[in-house]
């Protein structure tokens, strides 16, 4: 049986939940840590590997970023930490 992962608007909507509630910037893993636990997935679609030792929510989070990024709506800080742009 395939794993069934969350959608973009999914992902994008939860990475934006966790950066606006956090009292300060996140580093990506940190992100993809709380997206995990808001999202309550289970241990099988978190922990699904996409190509070596990265995961496929760990892939798809940093295209969101990405995207998010670009959008203007976050802001990645020099030392490789995330924060909601206000």
């Amino acid at each position: 049986m395939a794993i069934i992962f969350p959608d973009s608007a999914t992902l994008n909507k939860a990475l934006i939940a966790v950066l606006t509630a956090a009292p300060s910037p996140l580093k990506a893993h940190e992100i993809d840590k709380a997206v995990i636990q808001l999202l309550n997935l289970t241990e099988e679609v978190a922990g699904a590997i996409r190509d070596g030792n990265r995961t496929e929510i760990q892939y798809r989070l940093a295209w969101c970023r990405t995207k998010a990024k670009k959008a203007n709506l976050i802001e990645r800080l020099p030392q490789g930490s995330w924060l909601i742009k206000k």
